[in-house]
C-alpha cells in the first residue's frame, strides 16, 4: 500500500514538472513582432563640444517579444542611447544599431530604422543666466499676485557658442495659478531651446505669492 502511494506521488511530481516545463516552453517559444517609435537619447558628449541643429529625435524599432514580455513593451520601456563621445567637430553620421536599444528581459531588438542619423558637433561654451518664471492664469476673485520668486535665480547652461553668447535668460515650464487664494510653490523644469543643456540642474522651485486684494 505504502509503495503504491509512493509511486503515485512520484508520477504526480513528474507530471507536474513536465507540465511546468511545457508551460514555460510555450511562453518563451511563441514570439510576437512589435514595431513602435522610440525617442533617441544622445549621450557621452562632454568638454568643449555640443550638438547643434536638427537631428533624429525618434526611430522606428522592431522587436520580438515572448508571450510574457510583450505586455511590457512600450516607448517608455525601450531606450535608444547613442554614444557620441567619439565624434569630432563638424557633420557626422552615427550608426543606429539594435545594440543601441535597451529593452526589457525577453525582448529582442531586430531592426532600427533609419540605420544612420546625421549629427552636427560644434564648439560649445557655458554661461550663467537668469531663470524667468512663466506664470499662467489668474488667481481667485479678490486676490492678486504679489511677487514671484525662483530658487535658484540663475542656472548654468551649455550649448553652441553662437547660440549661448546672446542669451541672458531661460524660461521655466508654465506654473498655473488659476483660482488659487494662497501661496503656490512648484518644482518645474526649464524650457530650454534646442541644442542648449542645463549643466548644474534641470529643475527650479517657483513660489508665487498670492494674497487678498487690499481694500
Amino acid at each position: 500500500m505504502l509503495r503504491s502511494l509512493g509511486r503515485d506521488w512520484q508520477l504526480k511530481g513528474l507530471s507536474l514538472v513536465l507540465a511546468v516545463g511545457l508551460w514555460l516552453f510555450v511562453g518563451t517559444a511563441q514570439r510576437t513582432e512589435i514595431a513602435l517609435a522610440v525617442p533617441v537619447e544622445y549621450v557621452g558628449l562632454e568638454g568643449p563640444l555640443a550638438l547643434d541643429g536638427p537631428r533624429q529625435e525618434t526611430v522606428d524599432v522592431q522587436v520580438q517579444a515572448t508571450r510574457w514580455s510583450a505586455e511590457r513593451v512600450s516607448p517608455t520601456s525601450l531606450r535608444v542611447r547613442v554614444d557620441v563621445s567619439g565624434l569630432g567637430e563638424g557633420d557626422n553620421l552615427v550608426h543606429l544599431q539594435p545594440e543601441s536599444v535597451e529593452a526589457p528581459r525577453g525582448v529582442r531588438v531586430t531592426r532600427v530604422a533609419p540605420a544612420w542619423a546625421p549629427v552636427r558637433v560644434v564648439k560649445a561654451t557655458t554661461k550663467t543666466v537668469l531663470v524667468v518664471a512663466r506664470v499662467l492664469g489668474q488667481p481667485a476673485p479678490a486676490h492678486v499676485l504679489r511677487r514671484v520668486v525662483v530658487q535658484p535665480p540663475t542656472v548654468e547652461i551649455k550649448g553652441p557658442r553662437t547660440t549661448i553668447e546672446s542669451r541672458t535668460a531661460v524660461d521655466t515650464l508654465p506654473v498655473d495659478v488659476s483660482g488659487y487664494r494662497q501661496v503656490v510653490t512648484r518644482t518645474v523644469g526649464l524650457a530650454l531651446p534646442e541644442s542648449i543643456y542645463a549643466v548644474d540642474r534641470r529643475t527650479v522651485e517657483v513660489t508665487v505669492d498670492i494674497r487678498p486684494e487690499e481694500t
